[in-house]
């Protein structure tokens, strides 16, 4: 079984990834967590990768892509893609790159969550982990591009006939219970 898992900042994708992935013994591929990695590393291109996300624009997916594209391949039985695509540019590449590599996604699952509330929850994030991406300025600005660049994504599944929505304002339990009886039934 292979997913997809979309939603805006702080919607709580990773969160859910990593149970699904848990409870179904699936793969998880962050292009996030990827990305920071890379960032952390102190490299050349961490640092440009950094920069980047310091002010809240989205990396080029050439650069996302040469870090979950490997990934997706070996898992290609079983993986939630937690995060990607986040354009239409994106999600017509990977469909592409799907076809050519006989991967078939099963399911493509989208949190929803009133922009208010992210923005509480990404605040939040910050005094916790720490994370320098997450100010008011860069956090406004991700909401930005999010309505621009990948609410169509989300239109785009939607006409394929593999989205389903969740609503992700409620208990992480409550939301992992929905997604656990739904993918149990495709199963």
């Amino acid at each position: 079984m292979n997913l997809i898992i979309l939603g805006a900042p702080g919607s709580g994708k990773g969160t859910q990834a990593e149970k699904i992935a848990e409870s179904f013994n699936l793969a998880h591929i962050s292009g996030g967590q990827s990305l920071r990695k890379e960032v952390e590393s102190g490299t050349r291109r961490g640092e440009l990768i950094g920069h980047i996300m310091e002010k809240g624009n989205l990396v080029p997916f050439d650069e996302i892509s040469t870090v979950i594209e490997p990934e997706l391949i070996a898992h290609k039985g079983g993986f939630i893609l937690d995060g990607s695509p986040r354009d239409l540019v994106q999600a017509e590449y990977l469909e592409k790159f799907f076809r050519e590599n006989d991967i078939i996604v099963d399911l493509v699952i989208y949190l929803t969550v009133p922009e208010e509330k992210l923005i509480n929850r990404l605040l939040e994030r910050a005094k916790v982990e720490n994370r320098e991406d997450d100010n008011l300025e860069t956090i406004t600005e991700r909401f930005r591009v999010f309505h621009q660049e990948t609410e169509p994504v989300i239109n785009f599944y939607k006409q394929k006939t593999k989205l389903i929505k969740i609503n992700g304002d409620r208990s992480i339990e409550e939301i992992a219970a929905e997604l656990s009886n739904i993918i149990g039934q495709i199963i």
